[in-house]
């Protein structure tokens, strides 16, 4: 057959494939011409894990090639690659050498690439830049919408002529920008920020919104202090949509996420002083011992950027006889400011062994046995209520609480490798393949579970490491996950590629508005991020059990 046909017929086949189809046709017609057909049979390699680099690059035209990965000794498939897939683009992008063996399980044919003219490509088209990117890194993903956050600030001299009233956050702003300034805003509860400036000229809430359309600061106050459900629930409505507004990439998550929790907890403060206040209204006395709530689960950890009500529970000293009543009807009237005010019902059950409102030595016991005969207990169940965060009242019990679960998980040595090895429940798919999600095991599902495959492993393998080094320590996934990274830094690639994976999942679960997806649904981009996000997840997770699951 004639060469420039063949050429013709490459570049047809290219440009149904992405990064290649938003590509001129006479650029795919050049990069056909760079290389040349090439037939597998079955069982063959195409190239060989840890070997040096060659010049070509594999797109699969037809058949099937298996990625495997022999550095254990066994051969363990990491991903497939069918129609339209690139192979080889990894090692590129590392040390030089094959990541992984690229062995055919069909017969294949395969249109080799010259390498260095994709990577012209890549230079020359952003789109290409990101695919190959991808590749290595679920960040730098395209924003389709502006965010909010990323107005620009009001300029120092608008701000030199309006000084603020309020006080200032202690902390000052790293840089002047939008983002940074709402960032401590809603972290201090400030109404203005101190900017990086000699001498030091602070920026309030009320100019910055002049700027970026949005006081969340002045909106968390409205929140934390309304009066009732049915003036909490358009606030939290104006809430929600400042949220979605945030949220135009994966790495606006950790901002929107902590949005999120802060009026979460804002509005659960609302609602526990409104069902308090209609509790003593019905005759019941406030107790004068000391108590504090808490939240439990995902909301404390800060990593549902909708809003719903958290998992709350109230600690008490059990020591006077009037809190038992008082604070079970609290924890009932609660859950009816829930519904008023509009916050999602989570659908969280409590543990058996549990329930929301008890006395501080009910609690501590309940966590005694639970580290102490994790098997008897379902630790597995239990693991959330490991991961709590205080919304009102004394941080005294909070404390004291945190300080007995640390010394039991000092003094006992099972509960850490159980949770450890309980990690492997949930692990990512291996890949997607001609539409459908593939697990390790050869199953094939058209939908893929955004929070049992890629949100919970990623938490509940945080946890772990926070658990088995720092007791309870700090609480949200993403700050678990770098403090990890200190405590290990020959591992730290892991962590942070993983806290990248968990942030394209939370994006992903958030736009859609579900946790589950279909995998049609996905561009050929978006499934190649998410498959960079597995094995980045799947890493964490072999990590976390060849850390702590040999201490049984």
């Amino acid at each position: 057959m004639n060469t420039s046909v063949i050429r013709y017929r490459v570049a047809d086949f290219f440009k149904r494939f992405a990064p290649f189809d938003t590509l001129p046709h006479s650029e795919l017609l050049d990069l056909a011409g760079t290389g040349r057909v090439k037939f597998h049979e079955s069982d063959e390699y195409v190239f060989w894990q840890g070997k040096p680099r060659g010049p070509s690059l594999w797109i699969v035209q037809q058949g099937r090639v298996e990625l495997i990965d022999a550095r254990s000794g066994q051969e363990e498939l990491r991903d497939l690659a069918g129609e339209g897939d690139i192979i080889g683009l990894d090692t590129f992008l590392n040390d030089g050498s094959y990541a992984y063996s690229a062995r055919t399980s069909t017969d294949v044919i395969l249109y080799s690439i010259d390498a260095a003219a994709f990577d012209e490509l890549a230079r020359k088209h952003a789109v290409v830049e990101r695919f190959r990117n991808a590749h290595r890194s679920v960040t730098g993903s395209p924003a389709s919408l502006r965010s909010w956050l990323d107005a620009p600030p009001p300029p120092m001299e608008f701000i030199a002529g309006r000084q603020p009233t309020e006080r200032p956050s202690p902390a000052p702003l790293s840089a002047h920008t939008t983002r940074d300034a709402v960032r401590n805003m809603v972290r201090y509860r400030a109404e203005s920020v101190t900017l990086p400036t000699h001498p030091p000229q602070f920026l309030s809430a009320a100019d910055l919104s002049l700027f970026c359309d949005r006081n969340p600061a002045l909106l968390l106050h409205e929140v934390r202090n309304a009066p009732s459900g049915a003036v909490l629930r358009p606030l939290l409505e104006q809430a929600r949509r400042m949220i979605n507004d945030g949220l135009s990439r994966a790495e606006d998550v950790d901002d929107c996420a902590l949005l999120a929790t802060e009026f979460a907890a804002a509005a659960t403060a609302a609602a526990i002083a409104l069902a308090t206040r209609d509790i003593e209204d019905a005759g019941l006395t406030p107790p004068i011992s000391p108590h504090c709530w808490v939240s439990f689960g995902a909301q404390a950890r800060g990593e549902l950027l909708r809003l719903t009500h958290p998992r709350a529970g109230v600690i008490y000293d059990g020591a006077d006889p009037d809190a038992h009543a008082y604070f079970a009807a609290a924890a009932g009237r609660l859950h009816d400011y829930y519904l008023a005010s509009g916050l999602d019902i989570a659908g969280d059950s409590w543990p058996e062994g549990c329930h929301p409102s008890m006395p501080f030595d009910t609690w501590r016991q309940f966590y005694a046995e639970t580290i102490r005969e994790p098997w008897k207990h379902n630790l597995f169940a239990r693991r959330e209520l490991f991961d709590l965060r205080l919304l009102a009242g004394e941080t005294s019990l909070l404390h004291a609480l945190s300080a007995l679960v640390a010394s039991e998980l000092k003094e006992q040595g099972s509960l850490i490798p159980l949770l450890a090895n309980d990690t492997l429940a949930n692990q990512p798919p291996l890949t997607f393949f001609r539409g459908l999600v593939l697990d390790a095991e050869g199953h094939e599902s058209a939908h893929l579970d955004l929070h049992r495959l890629a949100l919970q492993p990623v938490s509940d393998a945080a946890r772990v490491f926070t658990l088995g080094r720092m007791g309870l320590g700090c609480i949200n996934t993403l700050d678990r996950l770098m403090e990890a990274a200190k405590f290990a830094p020959a591992h730290a690639e892991i962590f942070h590629r993983a806290a990248d994976a968990f942030r394209i999942a939370l994006y992903h679960q958030t736009r859609t508005g579900s946790a589950t997806i279909a995998a049609a649904s996905l561009s050929r981009y978006d499934q190649r991020l998410f498959k960079t996000a597995f094995q980045s997840i799947l890493k964490l997770l072999e990590l976390t059990t060849a850390t702590f699951v040999g201490s049984v």
